[in-house]
């Protein structure tokens, strides 16, 4: 089912989220019926290290090391920054560049929500995410990784712990726009009719993005290695409120759509030889404002 089909309501930190108060962040709303360990588990997965706390003018929300001083993140995150505090394993630095995709004009539903922060420090202790650049992520399951607020899908997200989590769902809604945008739904598993796209059936770690997700990864699995394929942007919803529920939906931009113009600024470093591929905010209300 298309996006345009079913006149779903855009919920963003930029829009819905503008009441939140600063605050130190979670992830993801999660099954109501299934233990909260196995998401904090995934999220605490060491394939997931590069995924990071993000503090950007506005907005708190989360980045992607993708080479030893570059972060990839949502351009949402940046806008109204001058500056970004990216947080990894306790430590923090201090961006000296920021750029956003010239493809951005506000509107998640463009697909071109990406944004480049740039540290004078190497983080080489923590691998950088590979990029996942295959024709499409359609069907797979996709792991979203972040640090949203924390709910589960009857309650819609409502409360900040400060743990990284990710869920995983089947990535089946491409909003019109399949090069550049894709998404998930919340699945019920108590009600079919929450299902908008694909399978009503919920996978074990079912869930969905939230505010302060925002900039975080999304990773498909191929040969047993998980690759970065799309950077997490923002919330829907057909019922009017995007409050992360059951039935709403994460939309996220694909990083093959943005490729070029990452690589036009960063030089990222390729999967190992023999690899399948082929290379490779919901955002929080933040501390301070800033301009860009």
């Amino acid at each position: 089912m298309k996006f345009a089909k079913v006149g779903m309501v855009l919920g963003l930190g930029l829009l819905a989220f503008t009441t939140v108060h600063p605050r130190a962040a979670c992830g993801a709303t999660i099954r109501d019926d299934v233990p909260d360990s196995g998401y904090l588990a995934l999220g605490a997965d060491a394939a997931f290290a590069s995924v990071g706390l993000l503090t950007g003018g506005l907005y708190t929300g989360c980045g992607i090391l993708i080479a030893p001083n570059w972060v990839l993140t949502a351009a949402h995150m940046l806008d109204f920054s001058s500056s970004a505090t990216f947080t990894l394993n306790g430590t923090a630095y201090t961006s000296t560049e920021l750029y956003r995709n010239p493809g951005w004009n506000g509107d998640v539903l463009n697909g071109n929500d990406f944004g480049l922060v740039h540290f004078t420090s190497s983080l080489t202790a923590i691998p950088p995410a590979q990029f996942y650049a295959g024709p499409t992520e359609t069907n797979l399951t996709g792991t979203f990784v972040g640090y949203g607020f924390t709910g589960t899908g009857l309650t819609g997200w409502k409360t900040l712990d400060g743990r990284k989590r990710a869920f995983q769902n089947t990535i089946d809604g491409d909003f019109d726009l399949p090069t550049l945008l894709l998404g998930a739904d919340f699945d019920n598993p108590g009600n079919a009719a929450d299902s908008l796209f694909g399978s009503a059936t919920p996978l074990p770690l079912e869930g969905c993005v939230a505010p302060g997700d925002s900039g975080g990864g999304v990773f498909v699995q191929q040969g047993g290695q998980y690759y970065l394929a799309g950077v997490i942007s923002g919330v829907l919803a057909t019922d009017g409120n995007p409050n992360s529920d059951y039935g709403d939906i994460t939309a996220y931009g694909r990083i093959a759509g943005a490729l070029p113009w990452i690589n036009s600024i960063v030089s990222v470093p390729e999967p190992a030889a023999g690899a399948l591929l082929l290379a490779a905010g919901l955002a929080m209300l933040g501390y301070r404002r800033g301009k860009k």
